[in-house]
């Protein structure tokens, strides 16, 4: 796990950054709009960013503690939050109008909904194969590119929760 400090140190730094970033941005363009469907298309998006960043920020520091069974409980206990929010922010997407026919994000936020169907998991179950097998290069790299995963998908929503007001 030691060659990946310098990957967490700076993970759990840029989430942080980017968590604080994503709550200016939902405030902002969320004041300039009254419209309530539109807030709450914004207001589902930026939960699962949340969500995912969240994930990636708590993994991150809680890793740089000890070694692969910290990275592999801290990764099985985040992948279960994710798990329940998506469970729960799923509906609410779709009930917001989120993936209607004729929405412009429709495809992306689909894909953005099946991501986190998929992630949480895929890193849930990497997080039990690590620690049936704490040695395992190839499982510790994999819950690593996990957190790359979350990063995408975090920065996606990120940018289409900014941009709503645009696509109209």
């Amino acid at each position: 796990m030691g060659h990946y400090e310098s990957f967490f140190i700076t993970s759990a730094g840029a989430s942080a950054a980017i968590l604080g970033l994503l709550v200016v941005a939902v405030t902002v363009v969320n004041a300039d709009d009254e419209n309530p469907t539109t807030r709450e298309l914004r207001t589902v998006l930026a939960g699962s960013a949340f969500v995912a960043l969240v994930d990636i920020f708590l993994v991150s520091m809680v890793a740089l503690t000890g070694g692969s069974v910290v990275f592999a409980l801290s990764s099985l206990a985040m992948a279960t939050v994710g798990l329940l929010a998506t469970r729960r922010l799923i509906p609410r997407a779709r009930q917001a109008g989120n993936f209607a026919p004729g929405f412009r994000a429709r495809e992306l936020n689909i894909l953005f909904a099946s991501l986190s169907a998929v992630v949480y998991p895929v890193q849930l179950g990497l997080a039990v194969a690590l620690l049936a097998n704490t040695q395992s290069a190839a499982l510790q790299r994999a819950l690593v590119l996990v957190i790359v995963a979350l990063y995408c998908s975090a920065l996606g929503r990120a940018w289409v929760v900014t941009g709503i007001s645009r696509r109209g």
